[in-house]
């Protein structure tokens, strides 16, 4: 009976844990509280493996995705997210976390915005409405932000212009943001050799050209980008 009641206990604090809230800013950075936060998740065992559900402040839904394993963020199953006002905003399925099928898009209106096919991960055709329901010319949804010249042009750039500050070798990857304008900021780095290595890498960004800026659903926005730099 003593062991019994220890894994009931054992049980029920992992169901707490579980239905624990965790808060977020708008740039779903981790806080402490619901101090400043836009977002806050609850994780939740599924039949999948793990159930991520993210809620607005005033506790409607925001995203609602299914992980077969959630540490390395493997989807395995729905996708789903919704706007403020309580309307779909997107629809799509994972399997082994490639997307497969079509994934939708729609308008605060209810009206589907887009659709585009997956097969295995790789995209194979879509389409693109007007808020009247009006098929119009399809454009990607997501453009990454561009080096001028393209990652041949970057590295080429690299080459030519990174300075070792001593002897330190592998590969340096830096995290940043590309904002409207194209210049970079945020600096984060991920994957270091050095600290002097390091700051030497994120001088040559800063001093570089400016970027042509990501685009989301046909919009210029700031994205946050990451690239490896490779030291022989």
């Amino acid at each position: 009976m003593k062991k019994l009641l220890v894994l009931f206990v054992l049980l029920s604090s992992i169901t707490f844990y579980a239905q624990k809230k965790v808060y977020f800013t708008e740039d779903f950075k981790e806080l402490p509280s619901a101090d400043n936060a836009t977002y806050y998740t609850i994780y939740e065992e599924s039949p999948e493996g793990t159930l991520r559900t993210t809620y607005y402040l005033d506790n409607s839904l925001f995203t609602k995705d299914d992980f077969s394993n959630y540490k390395r963020r493997i989807l395995n199953g729905t996708s789903e997210k919704w706007y403020k006002n309580g309307t779909k905003q997107m629809l799509a399925i994972y399997i082994k976390g490639k997307q497969e099928g079509v994934q939708t898009r729609y308008f605060e209106n209810g009206q589907v915005k887009r659709t585009e096919n997956f097969k295995n991960g790789k995209f194979v055709d879509g389409k693109c409405f007007n808020e009247n329901g009006t098929e119009i010319e399809f454009f990607p949804y997501y453009v990454k932000p561009e080096f001028p010249g393209g990652m041949k042009a970057f590295y080429d750039y690299v080459a030519n212009n990174f300075k070792s500050p001593n002897s330190g070798r592998g590969e340096i990857r830096i995290g940043f943001y590309v904002e409207l304008d194209g210049t970079l900021n945020h600096f984060e780095v991920v994957k270091s050799i050095n600290k002097e290595m390091d700051l030497s890498a994120i001088r040559l960004l800063v001093n570089g050209p400016r970027w042509t800026p990501g685009k989301i659903d046909g919009k210029e926005t700031r994205v946050k980008f990451g690239i490896p730099i490779t030291v022989l």
